[in-house]
């Protein structure tokens, strides 16, 4: 087996548990073409075996910590039914829940995979070399253990820097995804476009921080920004919201909000909005328009930790423009998708925002995605989003 040497003084965070090998901490990556390796430290002391990705500064990822355990099939196959069996825990109910993370990469214990489920479709983000190369006998996997009856591939993002080719991307297995493809989230009926939606075609991630804005949604005005398929507007409306505005730069994600709406018997409450999320609030504000209920929710800003400066400037001055339209008393939901962005810093950022709009606020809740999506004790960086419920002072 091909055993890759980690230089001296760069093996503690594996030790810890951090399942990544950066390319700069790799003194050797031995001999043969294997990308399923054995990772040791300067004392050849076995830390474990992952999968190499030759191309990527991101050089190995660790998936078995027993250096003498089972082989690289058993292994990957236990992953995936402990992912598959922690979400039937979760989601007992596929009459009221079936769109989830069924498998969230680092957090289940397999690098570089993502795959999420929306009734009988699954949608995977095989963003590794390694997992590319094994992507048909994961999807057989898969499909098998959930019962599914078709997986779509979709691109993760990181594909050019795996030497991964925009041709090598497509890929599908099982029956063809029917059209629309329709999951259930706490009783709401989403429509969910598998093929050229952004990332997985729905944000499973938001599916508890929907719920928490609901709560406080009911006989409301609500603005949605950066409202996507408009499932913030759907949420609260059903909870009894008197209207909500969902503003969106794409026609298409807003069309397939509209029929969200419908879906949900709440369209006649529903408005939306094709418009940039910062030329809108610049248009309410001049029109002295408030709401009840205000979520902010942009895209992310910081792919990485060179731009976050850049990044923290952004949320700040989208924020603190969607704070100011919220209504004496009224709530706020904000967030950041970076996992450049810690929580920390990111109330340092909505507290600057506040201030820069002369409002004052209370936290009900602080937001994260859902347990579908875990994250590992030693590799905080999994955790992504961030966000706060606030109540604006009268």
């Amino acid at each position: 087996m091909r055993t890759v040497v980690v230089r001296k003084g760069h093996a503690k965070p594996l030790w810890f548990g951090h399942p990544w090998v950066f390319a700069e901490a790799i003194a050797s990556l031995g001999k043969g073409d294997d990308d399923w390796v054995a990772v040791v430290d300067e004392a050849r002391k076995p830390i474990g075996r992952g999968w190499l990705s030759p191309k990527s500064a991101l050089r190995v990822r660790i998936v078995d910590r027993d250096p003498r355990g089972a082989d690289e099939e058993t292994v990957v196959a236990r992953r995936l039914e402990a992912a598959v069996a922690l979400r039937r825990r979760l989601f007992p109910d596929p009459m009221r829940t079936d769109a989830y993370r069924l498998v969230h990469g680092e957090g289940d214990g397999l690098p570089g995979l993502v795959v999420d489920r929306f009734g009988s479709v699954l949608v995977a983000q095989f963003s590794t070399r390694p997992l590319v190369r094994r992507r048909e006998a994961l999807a057989r996997r898969l499909l098998a253990l959930t019962g599914a009856t078709s997986l779509v591939g979709r691109p993760g993002g990181k594909e050019a820097e795996e030497g991964i080719a925009e041709a090598e991307v497509a890929f599908a297995a099982g029956s063809p995804a029917p059209t629309p493809v329709v999951a259930r989230e706490d009783g709401l009926l989403f429509e969910v476009d598998v093929q050229r939606g952004q990332k997985t075609g729905h944000y499973a991630d938001q599916r508890e921080n929907r719920r928490a804005v609901a709560e406080v949604a009911g006989g409301g005005r609500v603005l949605d920004l950066f409202a996507g398929s408009c499932g913030f507007s759907v949420a609260a409306l059903r909870a009894g919201a008197a209207a909500a505005e969902a503003v969106d730069s794409s026609a298409g994600a807003l069309l397939i909000g509209t029929c969200n709406a419908e879906r949900n018997g709440v369209g006649g409450r529903l408005r939306v909005v094709e418009s940039d999320a910062g030329e809108r609030l610049d248009a309410l504000a001049r029109a002295k328009t408030s709401f009840d209920v205000v979520v902010s929710d942009p895209p992310r800003f910081a792919p990485a930790r060179a731009g976050l400066e850049r990044a923290l400037n952004a949320y700040r001055a989208v924020h603190g423009k969607a704070l100011a339209r919220v209504a004496p008393g009224g709530f706020a939901a904000v967030f950041s998708c970076s996992g450049a962005v810690e929580p920390a810093v990111f109330a340092d950022v909505v507290r600057a925002a506040l201030r820069d709009v002369a409002r004052t606020a209370t936290v009900l809740r602080v937001l994260a995605a859902g347990p579908d999506h875990p994250v590992g004790l030693a590799a905080p960086e999994g955790r992504y989003l961030t966000g706060l419920l606030l109540r604006l002072d009268p």
